[in-house]
């Protein structure tokens, strides 16, 4: 097992720990003994086999060679279970770990196989950017930074906070007080709007020390939220207290339709929200929908009865609910409805029955409140526009990009607009990745290739023959506009005062994945103990739950490495038997036998000859003799 996390990547042992520790490894090769097996596990986020079972020590070497940093939290454990599945396949196997032990998250797994580590690793010199974030000024015109720094020495340090606004240098700060093991905040404001990407970089102080051991955390970047003007369309009779409510929504214009009027002319594709109040038509539209007290079932639910005077059950812990108080809330009437499968309930009613629930069905955000806002004393509360608020959020989803940073490898949803073929996603290093959806029509793609730290850019892809969605606003009259306090008469309609243009659909979508995590950016090496120990100790008997040895039998299946998997150091040949001298020595005699039948008369007569040489030299006249004989 070869540790790949981030704290792998300092640079206290040059050029840094993962290469002193692939150095490590690659010399306790010597060891092996011969035909022994070799497989290599990189452990980093999630663990990964580079090799399995092989005794061919130059690919053995070629995949350590060819593992890299993860920029990310490691995970030990779920390497050490695979570690463990994979020794269990050879009895006498032994787990190596080269790591730092700076474990961000503490394996507690027990193995059946003894453990070694190889450790790496000197200091603990680092300052890591742990948080990064933007906000709107209280102005509203401008944005604040908000950036969280953690010096994880415990030395004071002094270090330079540079901020970048869409690559270009915009503010320099002498951080010249970092408390050791403590977090400091900065916030830098007037980032003018119109900033698409932040980028903030620590940098060496004025002391002209050198930069810590650790640079993967010393990067951080946020997208900016666009403003966007959004579109609401509500279909009903008309509900003063929900128009109000909705009016407050920030960038939004909302439009409102009767139900006899709502059809294929009122452009539904062109909303972000549609909102059917105490009636659904017979399609549905392709569009995030928010069905109030539907009347009768269909794709959204089914109707299985009404409720009168419903209770409201314990209150899940739900972002929609997120400064919501329901407590002193009362419903006179609703609609009973069984939960579907695809949604989650937010607000539970009496016998599971739900008072509200939302979901993603087919691709489509949905939710649906059981009961008219004016059949209950919700909307005289400050829950109200509260709860619009943040449902309008949850199915408009906020921006088109997630603007909260990912963490390395975590997946992520990215919106398909409608008519796109397929999203090309660009990576930090410049690489693309197309991605086409599951289903035709499909609302979104996951991507989850972000095992890179920056900034990613998702571009729709359209069809040559097929332009893209217009951009043309509906030809309805908005009942209200984006601007808040607007207070709207019965039947007034306003003209709008957008705050934002519509959004271009052909626009790439960014978001950005950082290193977040003071746990891993805590470099200082751990000890080695906390790992040997989860492994078997000399004289030891298996872990209990061990499965025990598998006896040789002709239905066992041999492993990776050519023996029965389960078999036990007695039960297979010593790694040491090298067959390869006895079949030298075979071959070896075959070919003096080869050679002793060509030249056999030579040798018959090599072999009189010795045989007839006598014990002592005879006298000079017998042997002239005897030579004149012999010719004759």
């Amino acid at each position: 097992m070869i540790d790949t996390s981030a704290s792998m990547g300092a640079t206290d042992i040059p050029p840094d720990r993962l290469t002193e520790a692939k150095a490590q490894v690659l010399a306790k090769l010597h060891d092996l003994p011969a035909n022994g097996t070799v497989s290599v596990i990189a452990a980093g986020r999630t663990a990964r086999v580079v090799v399995n079972g092989t005794s061919d020590l130059g690919r053995v070497r070629a995949a350590i060679e060819g593992i890299t940093i993860s920029p990310s939290t490691g995970d030990l454990g779920d390497a050490l279970n695979l570690a463990n599945a994979l020794a269990a396949r050879v009895g006498d196997a032994e787990i190596l770990v080269a790591t730092d032990a700076a474990l961000a998250i503490k394996p507690a797994t027990r193995l059946d196989h003894k453990v070694s580590v190889l450790q790496v690793g000197r200091e603990r010199r680092n300052q890591a950017i742990v948080a990064l974030a933007v906000r709107p000024a209280p102005s509203g015109v401008t944005r604040s930074v908000f950036v969280s720094i953690a010096n994880l020495d415990i030395e004071p340090a002094q270090r330079q906070l540079q901020i970048y606004v869409d690559s270009i240098l915009r503010e320099v700060k002498d951080l010249n007080a970092l408390e050791p093991q403590t977090r400091t905040e900065v916030i830098i404001d007037d980032i003018p709007r119109g900033a698409s990407v932040i980028e903030v970089r620590l940098t060496a102080g004025k002391d002209g020390k050198q930069a810590d051991a650790l640079a993967l955390d010393d990067r951080a970047w946020a997208i900016v939220p666009p403003d966007r003007l959004r579109r609401v369309l509500l279909v009903g009779a008309g509900d003063p207290y929900l128009e109000t409510a909705l009016s407050y929504l920030p960038n939004t214009e909302l439009y409102g339709v009767t139900p006899d009027k709502y059809g294929p002319a009122t452009h539904p594709e062109l909303f972000d929200l549609i909102i059917f109040e105490g009636y659904l038509p017979a399609e549905l539209p392709r569009a995030a929908i928010l069905a109030i007290a539907p009347p009768a079932t269909s794709a959204l639910g089914e109707v299985i009865g009404s409720l009168i005077d419903p209770g409201i059950a314990t209150l899940p812990d739900d972002p929609i609910l997120k400064y919501v108080d329901l407590s002193s809330v009362h419903v006179g009437k609703a609609t009973k409805l069984a939960l579907p499968a695809w949604a989650r309930s937010v607000i539970p009613g009496p016998a599971g029955a739900p008072l509200l629930y939302v979901g993603d069905r087919a691709g489509q955000r949905t939710g649906v409140m059981a009961f008219l806002p004016r059949n209950s004393d919700l909307p005289l509360q400050i829950a109200f526009p509260v709860l619009m608020a943040n449902l309008a959020g949850e199915l408009m989803g906020g921006s088109a990009a997630p603007t909260e940073a990912l963490s390395p490898g975590d997946p992520v949803t990215i919106p398909m607009p409608a008519g796109a073929t397929a999203i090309t996603v660009t990576r930090p290093d410049e690489s693309t990745v197309e991605l086409a959806p599951a289903t035709a029509g499909a609302a979104s793609v996951a991507f989850s290739q972000t095992d890179l730290l920056g900034v990613y850019s998702a571009s729709p892809v359209f069809p040559a023959a097929t332009p893209g969605p217009s951009g043309a606003g509906p030809s309805l009259t908005p009942i209200a506009t984006a601007t808040p306090g607007t207070t709207l008469a019965p039947g007034a309609t306003p003209t709008p005062v957008p705050t934002a243009g519509p959004v271009d659909p052909n626009a790439p979508v960014r978001f950005a994945v950082d290193l977040f995590d003071p746990s891993e950016s805590n470099i200082a090496p751990g000890s080695p103990a906390s790992i040997t120990t989860l492994g078997r100790q000399p004289g030891a008997s298996a872990s209990p739950g061990a499965s025990a040895p598998a006896r040789p039998s002709a239905s066992v299946e041999p492993s990776a490495s050519g023996v029965a998997g389960g078999a036990t150091a007695e039960q297979r040949p010593a790694a040491r038997d090298e067959l390869w001298v006895v079949i030298v020595l075979i071959v070896l005699a075959v070919l003096l036998a080869e050679w002793l039948v060509y030249h056999r008369d030579a040798v018959t007569r090599l072999w009189r000859g010795i045989r007839r040489r006598p014990a002592e030299p005879a006298a000079p006249g017998v042997a002239q003799r005897a030579t004149s004989k012999t010719n004759r």
